[in-house]
């Protein structure tokens, strides 16, 4: 059922879900009532699930390219395990083939609508980051650290987002992403552990001194004793909106399949980091350079044939490029 001004707005233990009505599906917009649900859940949250807003037969096409792919990428060890657990893998969408190209995956009018509107991340917000997670079947008992994909002292207001694009049913039992609803919102690089010289972490830039990805074990249950996490179920074609600063943690996959979900990065125009850039190919320019017609700004680089977009766009650094 579609949200309403109606329903209570502090913040409860279950993720919100934004169901677009009937109208609002043909119009690719939503109204002012499902607008403000959204944004109180991402300011109260963290977090959010717009539901039923990619076409699924697009969703499939891709999930079909991406699982004989990651076949590929573990049989050749492509890809360092993420978080330090061997569990899950880096893997971007397809992004060389204008077959798998779609606007309301890589364009979502709901998705920018949101990410526009001023008491979130503003104006024009800007498309500058695309990678994948994927959670490898049958590893059972094996889970990320509670963490959050930030490695320098961040700003305690929103300045990022992420959209996470299921391409398979999301539930315990396949591994949901445990999510930590509401901790964006106080949290801060205290929180974290400290990067030592003897620290590593695959696909994360680190400084000693500065925060590491993972939470502190007595914050972490301090927070759990006032809000616990949860593993929200999602659908193929729904899209989860979560902070940047949200904590979260890879959970086990015991299904018998991969399960993959897309990740795009938004940002705020005011917040200063000017060299995070998706590695895209030149043959593809015109889709992603007119940005399906939507109020976003695309940063990217335009690069030849040939390259692997996927490792390329497994690089990324998300601190601020100036003081």
């Amino acid at each position: 059922m579609p949200s309403s001004y109606n329903e209570p707005k502090e913040s409860t233990d279950a993720a919100r879900l934004i169901y677009p009505t009937t109208e609002e599906s043909a119009a690719a917009l939503y109204n002012a009532q499902n607008i403000t649900s959204a944004l109180e859940a991402l300011h109260q949250d963290g977090f959010v699930v717009l539901k039923s807003v990619v076409n699924v037969s697009h969703i499939h096409k891709i999930n079909e390219y991406m699982r004989v792919e990651a076949d590929d990428l573990l049989q050749r060890n492509a890809k360092p395990f993420n978080q330090g657990v061997n569990s899950n893998i880096l893997q971007g969408p397809p992004v060389a083939d204008s077959q798998y190209l779609f606007n309301d995956v890589f364009f979502n009018p709901f998705v920018i609508q949101i990410m526009n509107a001023s008491s979130y991340l503003g104006a024009n917000p800007i498309w500058n980051f695309m990678t994948g997670n994927n959670a490898i079947p049958r590893t059972y008992g094996l889970r990320q650290p509670v963490h959050k994909d930030i490695t320098f002292f961040h700003p305690q207001c929103p300045f990022y987002v992420i959209a996470n694009i299921p391409l398979c049913p999301f539930n315990r039992t396949t591994g949901s992403t445990e999510f930590w609803l509401g901790s964006h919102a106080s949290t801060s690089g205290q929180d974290q552990q400290v990067t030592t010289t003897e620290s590593t972490l695959a696909n994360a830039n680190l400084r000693v001194g500065e925060p590491m990805t993972f939470l502190r074990d007595d914050v972490r249950e301090e927070r759990r004793q006032i809000r616990p996490p949860l593993q929200p179920a999602c659908e193929e074609g729904d899209i989860m909106l979560r902070d940047l600063r949200t904590w979260h943690a890879g959970m086990p996959n015991e299904s018998d399949s991969y399960r993959i979900m897309l990740a795009l990065g938004y940002q705020a125009q005011w917040y200063p980091n000017h060299t995070l850039r998706s590695k895209l190919p030149l043959s593809q320019g015109n889709f992603f350079m007119s940005h399906g017609g939507q109020p976003i700004e695309v940063r990217a680089d335009l690069l030849p044939e040939g390259n692997d977009f996927g490792v390329l766009n497994d690089v990324f650094e998300f601190r601020p490029s100036v003081p």
